[in-house]
């Protein structure tokens, strides 16, 4: 049941009913049952979704699980490919959080912890994670952050994020434009589950003092192959 939950973005009890072949009173008592331990809950629209508890668990296995060293070879590869540092983020509750990442041999002066959340509406991960949901969706997250003025290019209006968000869709990666901090800029790329969808961002940042924006760019398809390297790691049944 937990399984069916993750796998289907819209999921509730007559869904689940059909899908599983359990009849409907049993799959109330066991929604019941899973969201009083908060391994369930339910989303604004009403769906069932991942609880805290779950996501936890899951955060948690990401840094123990058998292939850490594999991920860890990946990352390192890719870091020194970019001739930066390189980072995953995963979406926990209704925002993305650093989990893991490499360093590359550059004195940073700007530091983003493993654990912290990222901005939706400035980084380019956060970005690149609202543009995985319905226009409609992603303005209303958009509004409801409130989006906050970090430098002179961060996005505020919901007609800039739009566009934005509908540029990313089509080239299918995202660009931090010094939205975040004055004199760094950054892209992230998409790692994505066996149906194709969002789970994860596999993100790079560079000050511009050693990068531009067309550095960052000509390093892309480095960053697609790797995060496909790293999707296959995540989802492997071997």
């Amino acid at each position: 049941m937990l399984e069916a939950i993750i796998r289907e973005p819209n999921a509730s009890a007559l869904h689940l009913s059909k899908t599983l072949d359990i009849p409907l009173p049993t799959i109330y008592r066991q929604i019941e049952a899973l969201s009083e331990e908060r391994f369930i809950s339910s989303s604004p629209s009403g769906f069932l979704v991942a609880g805290p508890r779950f996501r936890a668990l899951m955060l948690n296995s990401l840094n123990t699980e058998p292939q850490v060293l594999q991920r860890r070879s990946i990352l390192k590869k890719i870091s020194a490919e970019l001739d930066e540092t390189v980072s995953l983020s995963v979406p926990n509750g209704d925002g993305l959080m650093y989990f893991d990442r490499y360093e590359s041999h550059w004195p940073l002066q700007k530091l983003i912890s493993i654990g912290d959340s990222l901005p939706l509406h400035c980084s380019a991960s956060g970005k690149l994670f609202l543009s995985t949901f319905e226009r409609k969706v992603a303005l209303e997250i958009f509004k409801s952050i409130p989006p906050t003025k970090h430098t002179g290019n961060s996005i505020t209006s919901q007609r800039n994020i739009a566009q934005e968000l509908d540029q990313i869709k089509r080239r299918g990666y995202a660009i931090d434009r010094e939205e975040w901090f004055d004199g760094m800029i950054g892209a992230a790329v998409p790692i994505r589950n066996q149906d194709g969808e969002f789970c994860a961002s596999l993100s790079t940042h560079s000050l511009t003092a050693r990068k531009t924006i067309k550095d960052i760019k000509g390093k892309i398809p480095n960053m697609c192959k790797a995060a496909v390297s790293i999707q296959k790691l995540f989802f492997s049944t071997d």
